[in-house]
């Protein structure tokens, strides 16, 4: 699965670099991608699921899910509930 994610993502009260989410991807099995196309990404995973921000207007032009970080990190087992 291709993950990418929009905007900023604050865990704990702390904003956690691109870097380091696309590390956690990773490690999980899943491929980081940089950007929403087409047939490159399978999931967005952003900070406000009702954004309108170019890669969230994307993702649901093409019919890709999009999911808030705070609950991808929970089904990562990265936090807890």
């Amino acid at each position: 699965m291709r993950i990418c994610f929009t905007a900023a993502v604050v865990t704990g009260g702390r904003e956690s670099p691109r870097s380091t989410l696309e590390a956690l991807v990773a490690q999980a099995g899943l491929q980081p991608t940089r950007g929403v196309t087409k047939r490159g990404c399978d999931l967005l995973v952003a900070a406000d699921t009702s954004s309108m921000s170019g890669e969230s207007r994307k993702a649901r032009q093409y019919g890709i899910a999009v999911m808030a970080a705070g609950d991808f990190l929970i089904e990562l087992g990265v936090v807890g509930r």
